[in-house]
């Protein structure tokens, strides 16, 4: 083993975390594409996926920047097998020191601070917020991100800055606009308050219920708006031939 290179023994190493805990598996193809379903403690599940960017012959760049790492959550494995509706993009990956790492490295230390994931909300609040969201509440929203949720009504009034989403957090150049996982953080006891607190669930949902009711108030009054212009447009028409 010893005469591997570094990024065949972190793929071992990787193997091993995936064979000594039921809470992880890995699958690999080609060792171009990885794909790790972690089971957090709070009994939410992730799926990381791992690709080589196709680019990455032609970087002149080391291998840090030639994989793309993306992270989905749900409630339920099921939903997360079968990716459906109850599914959502969660915009964290390992921090910019830990890009030297070799890529097991890299997907060892996100599977196991997804694993950890309440003590690991407390340092990524977009990670709390996707923790304490009801199933049900996940069939709106497309992705957290640190700007705060994004939902289908947001995809409708700004479907471009969605599909920029993906470049933005890959492209970006400021650490402190990105949300990273904290090698060994001095954690304290999670606030089990935090976790599962119903208030939370109502405000949150509400405050969706209020945007949906907002923008159907909008759209009737923009027809009611258009309605009228059409009647007053006919009756003017009629005047005219009368005349």
């Amino acid at each position: 083993m010893s005469n591997q290179d570094p990024t065949q023994r972190s793929l071992e190493l990787l193997e091993d975390i995936a064979r000594e805990n039921d809470w992880l598996t890995v699958t690999t193809h080609d060792r171009e594409k990885f794909y790790l379903t972690v089971n957090g403690e709070s009994r939410r599940w992730y799926m990381i996926s791992a690709r080589k960017n196709e680019f990455d012959g032609y970087n002149p760049f080391s291998e840090k920047a030639i994989w793309h790492i993306n992270v989905r959550g749900a409630a339920q494995k099921y939903d997360l097998i079968r990716n459906n509706k109850y599914n959502a993009d969660l915009c964290i990956n390992t921090g910019r020191k830990s890009r030297e790492l070799p890529i097991g490295d890299r997907l060892a230390s996100l599977a196991l601070s997804l694993r950890n994931d309440r003590r690991t909300a407390m340092s990524i609040p977009l990670l709390a917020q996707f923790i304490v969201c009801r199933r049900e509440f996940l069939e709106e929203i497309i992705v957290f991100q640190d700007e705060g949720i994004m939902t289908e009504i947001d995809i409708d009034e700004n479907f471009q800055n969605y599909l920029d989403i993906e470049d933005m957090n890959q492209n970006q150049e400021d650490e402190e606009e990105q949300s990273y996982i904290i090698e060994n953080p001095p954690f304290m006891d999670f606030d089990e308050q935090f976790i599962d607190n119903p208030i939370m669930d109502e405000e949150f949902w509400e405050e969706l219920n209020n945007r949906r009711l907002q923008e159907k108030i909008d759209k009737e009054n923009l027809e009611q708006q258009g309605n009228y212009i059409h009647d007053w447009e006919r009756e003017d028409d009629r005047n005219h031939e009368r005349r």
